[in-house]
């Protein structure tokens, strides 16, 4: 299982009102740069051209063209100036697709011999102020970038801010499959699910108890077997003493085998887990944590928080996308001398987040998840650097009732800690850490989060703006 390339459609914007000036055969010369442009977006995902759009009725023949795509994000690349309506006519085809304009320049310098023929050549910036003005009146979010088409630096950025409109677009139909309310009392990690989706298109399954104990009980030896060699190629397996670790193990591989069934069937972008009731350590099939569950899920591109946090489970699903992996953990103790924060969890991980297999080590959990639990719990040390902590939440004030929030900073060196599952040492941007934890609760963010490489913020606050919603820097 691995996450599908995202899907972007491309339409070239051209002006035949100049053709009896421009040198002949010009119209192919613009079709031929507008697939250049389209050759270039291919870093972001999976393309279709829909073409060079020269006429009303051509925007509107590739907006019914558009329309029949299941595309994530929308590329306009005017290649000269273009008629508002002739790619406002693409666009209006699908209301929910987020959608970048690239004014793609051929040349960063106007020299003497710069006629009309030159400034009609040159005219991208033209096209896209006409079809960004009628987006902005339809109140239709779009970004724009600007910048010579063989500045590599200005590809780079294409390809990023496609990357985020594609993602914006693949959360408007994400299926958050939930195994399990979460916890008594836990009000905070729940969202309801029909404002989450009319806000944002997010779609909260949830998969009843006699589904999962029938994918447990369907789960057999061999299955089971697979799963556990591909957990060891990414993770060090440590069965310890005598039956008990190795029953651990295989009830611990058993899960991991049925959730990533069910959530490829499903079709789940993310998923919430509670498996401290019958979906895992009282189960009447196969009793078990969900921690090498979760972990496995989120090697293959399916992050899953634990606790029923659905609303952590979509942030998880962000930070995996953006960063490539995701740690579901809370903020912890503050220490005063390093100024940083100890995060960690009960026994979650990302491989991604690895720099060996050995970086990440399954044992069986015993007590050391916080209860007496059967199953596995996951010690991950996190590779250093930049890193981003995320939060999705509901909330009032915010734009359609739903934020985004980022604490940018790094992950250090790992902890000198007796804790036996994932934690790891992360100093926020914001010093001290009493008041970047204290931004970070004002934001409303929950006690959980997800932890993911890189510096995210402006990624996350593009998104947000995709997505309609709120978006808060702590």
């Amino acid at each position: 299982m691995k996450r599908q390339p995202f899907h972007i459609a491309v339409a070239a914007g051209y002006m035949p009102f100049f053709n009896e000036i421009m040198p002949e055969g010009y119209p192919a010369d613009r079709d031929a740069y507008g697939r250049s442009l389209a050759d270039i977006a291919g870093g972001a995902g999976r393309i279709t051209y829909l073409g060079l759009v020269d006429s009303e009725a051509g925007g509107a023949a590739a907006g019914e063209r558009l329309a029949g795509l299941d595309a994530d994000a929308l590329l306009l690349a005017p290649t000269m100036a273009t008629p508002a309506n002739y790619l406002w006519n693409v666009a209006k085809a699908r209301k929910d697709i987020p959608i970048v304009i690239w004014s793609a320049h051929e040349t960063g310098s106007v020299a003497p011999d710069y006629d009309m023929v030159e400034l009609c050549r040159h005219s991208q910036n033209v096209g896209t102020l006409m079809v960004g003005n009628m987006l902005s009146r339809a109140g239709r979010p779009f970004t724009v970038v600007a910048g010579e088409r063989e500045d590599t630096q200005v590809q780079a950025e294409l390809v990023d801010t496609l990357r985020v409109a594609a993602l914006a677009g693949r959360l408007r139909k994400a299926r958050i499959g939930r195994l399990g309310r979460p916890l008594e009392g836990y009000a905070n990690v729940d969202a309801d699910a029909d404002a989450l989706k009319a806000a944002t298109g997010i779609e909260i399954v949830d998969v009843e108890l006699d589904e999962w104990n029938a994918e447990l009980s369907a789960t057999g030896e061999a299955a089971t077997a697979a799963t556990l060699a591909e957990v060891a190629s990414r993770a060090a397996l440590d069965e310890g003493d005598g039956s008990e670790g190795k029953a651990a193990l295989n009830a611990a591989g058993r899960m991991a085998a049925a959730l990533a069934t069910i959530a490829e069937r499903r079709g789940f972008l993310a998923g919430a887990l509670n498996c401290r009731g019958a979906y895992g350590v009282t189960s009447t099939v196969s009793p078990s944590l969900g921690c090498l569950a979760v972990t496995h899920a989120a090697g293959l591109g399916i992050p899953f928080s634990c606790t029923g946090d659905v609303i952590t489970a979509i942030a998880m699903a962000i930070g995996s996308e953006l960063g490539g992996a995701t740690l579901y953990c809370e903020l912890d103790a503050i220490d005063t001398g390093k100024d940083a924060f100890l995060c960690a969890n009960t026994g979650e991980g990302d491989y991604g987040w690895s720099q060996t297999a050995a970086d990440c080590r399954v044992f069986a959990s015993r007590s050391d998840s916080g209860r007496h639990a059967p199953g596995c719990s996951v010690r991950q040390v996190l590779r250093p650097g930049p890193a981003t902590m995320i939060g999705f939440t509901p909330r009032a004030e915010a734009r359609n009732g739903f934020a985004l929030i980022a604490m940018e900073g790094e992950v250090l060196e790992r902890p000198d800690v007796a804790l036996s599952v994932s934690s790891a040492w992360f100093r926020a941007d914001t010093r001290p850490m009493r008041q970047a934890f204290a931004r970070w609760a004002e934001a409303g963010a929950t006690h959980h989060a997800s932890l993911t490489p890189g510096r995210q913020a402006d990624r996350l606050a593009l998104l947000a703006r995709f997505m309609g919603i709120g978006f808060e820097r702590a």
